[in-house]
């Protein structure tokens, strides 16, 4: 193989373990929610019964609440929903490490400055 087919073939294969890697984030990430919803339900029955007023409550006292009082089901449905947000993210940081790679400066550059972007307005949009 030339050298050029030996490096084009190494980024196919960096493209292809970077899809393979969010496939099995989305079902990783199915599956919690899906744990935590389901042993939600078997623990505490239908919460929507009983359901009254909805309490605006920041993450962290979500959180807080959920370790405090051991709601494991809970924590297992935040943990599968914050690997789904991530997953967009670690997309775009690993496109911007391919476009490294493939000696891009001008679309890594971008694609890392969308990587700031998106941190920075989880950093600005969230109320902790």
């Amino acid at each position: 193989m030339a050298p050029q087919s030996q490096q084009d073939q190494a980024l196919h294969d960096l493209e292809l373990k970077i899809s393979k890697m969010l496939r099995s984030g989305v079902y990783i990430s199915g599956a919690l929610m899906s744990i935590g919803w389901i042993w939600q339900w078997i623990v505490e029955g239908d919460t929507l019964a009983t359901f009254q007023t909805y309490e605006q409550k920041s993450l962290y006292e979500t959180l807080h609440w959920a370790v405090v009082m051991q709601n494991r089901p809970l924590i297992i449905s935040i943990a599968g929903l914050a690997v789904l947000v991530l997953l967009p993210i670690t997309r775009v940081f690993l496109t911007g490490i391919l476009f490294v790679k493939q000696k891009d400066r001008i679309l890594a550059l971008m694609a890392f400055a969308v990587f700031f972007c998106l941190v920075a307005s989880f950093f600005l949009g969230i109320d902790l």
